[in-house]
């Protein structure tokens, strides 16, 4: 089903995108926390767990490097959602001024 232009959610798009750079700005600065844990740990080769023992690369460097991966990969993955998120807010913003839209 499509919404029409003067339903009631698409009255003010401009608040859509708005709230979208939020969660995107959050979703980045979650980001950039994530990967400066990241490069502390691979800085002084501990991987600090906070809910258990720490992850030593010497000790365990299977499930270290494992670990980093993941927390990489998710790092990534999150900041690639940020980016679009942004992209799209923009754009919407960007095109609730046309008066054609």
């Amino acid at each position: 089903m499509i919404a029409r232009p003067d339903a009631p959610g698409r009255r003010r798009p401009w608040l859509q995108s708005i709230a979208a750079l939020v969660v995107a700005a959050l979703i980045g600065w979650g980001c950039l926390i994530g990967a400066i844990e990241v490069l502390e740990s691979l800085r002084t080769g501990v991987l600090n767990n906070r809910k258990g023992p720490d992850v030593l690369a010497a000790e365990q460097p299977v499930v270290y490097w494992a670990l980093i991966g993941f927390y990489t990969a998710a790092t990534l993955t999150a900041a690639g959602l940020a980016l679009l998120l942004m992209a799209i807010a923009g754009r919407d913003l960007v095109g609730a001024r046309d008066p054609g839209r």
